[in-house]
């Protein structure tokens, strides 16, 4: 009988098992808008994602306070380490970045514009960036439209609520819209821009009904109106469309002025109640 002891075999990690392919923010446009999207100024890259995910696994320390950068050992028994987190570095929307996601379906432009690591972007986009080009404003307005028909509706609220009073909306978006009978879009581009934007207006009056003051639908309805009177715009339908919308803007304006009305009146003391002066008794 052979005695000698037999050589243990390694146990497999779990770092070596096959790891899943389920779908995540990360995994489903690896190709997309994650690899136009720079840093400042510095383009991200998968291996420096990979290399990112090594450090965070390194580095536990015995001693109090020790481990590598980015690994456990802030400590012991505990979670430390300063690393630099992708979350922290600055996300910048650019136009080709844009002009990308455009080609994505509805869910995959809703998820990219509402993750962590792009949203501060997205906010800074539409509430805070002064200065736009047409351009840019006819290419936001195309993936706005194009993130209504997504099939999450939690994350479509997050982002349809930086619209209302934003910049893109006040200034951009209408400043565009006064001025569009001088664009030099061709006829069919100049009716799908305007498609785009009676989609999101109806989106927007749907979700936000205290919203329509803020809203350029009457922008929408006298440039829709100028383009048709002077035979730039032919498609009766889309005129119909913004019509109707107009009538849906006011319609909602009354609603709410009623509302208001009715609280007010509420609000009032009734005067049949007022204090009834008692008579002295001799």
């Amino acid at each position: 009988m052979d005695r000698r002891v037999q050589p243990l075999r390694r146990v497999p990690r779990a770092s070596d098992r096959p790891r899943g392919t389920g779908l995540t923010r990360r995994s489903y446009s690896r190709d997309s808008i994650d690899d136009v999207i720079s840093f400042n100024g510095v383009e991200d890259s998968t291996n420096e994602e990979r290399n990112f995910g090594r450090e965070r696994g390194r580095g536990r320390g015995r001693g109090r306070g020790r481990g590598r950068r980015g690994g456990r050992g802030g400590g012991r028994g505990g979670r430390g380490g300063t690393g630099a987190s992708e979350h922290s570095r600055e996300v910048r929307l650019g136009f080709t970045a844009l002009q990308d996601l455009e080609t994505k379906t509805p869910d995959e432009i809703i998820l990219d514009l509402t993750s962590t690591r792009c949203f501060p972007a997205t906010e800074v986009l539409l509430t805070q960036q002064s200065g736009m080009k047409d351009d840019w404003v006819v290419l936001i307005v195309s993936i706005l439209a194009k993130a209504c028909s997504c099939s999450s509706k939690e994350y479509l609220l997050k982002l349809l609520n930086l619209l209302p009073k934003s910049l893109f909306l006040t200034l951009h978006l209408r400043t565009y819209l006064n001025r569009l009978s001088a664009s030099r879009m061709q006829a069919p581009e100049v009716a799908t821009f305007l498609s785009n934007v009676v989609r999101i207006m109806k989106e927007l009056l749907r979700r936000f009904p205290n919203s329509y003051f803020d809203l350029p639908v009457p922008d929408l309805y006298c440039g829709t109106k100028i383009l048709s009177d002077t035979g730039k715009l032919t498609d009766g339908t889309l005129v119909e469309e913004v019509e109707e919308l107009f009538r849906l803007r006011n319609q909602k304006a009354e609603e709410l002025k009623k509302q208001e009305e009715e609280k007010q009146h509420r609000r009032k003391p009734r005067r049949d109640g007022e204090k009834i002066t008692k008579k002295r008794t001799p």
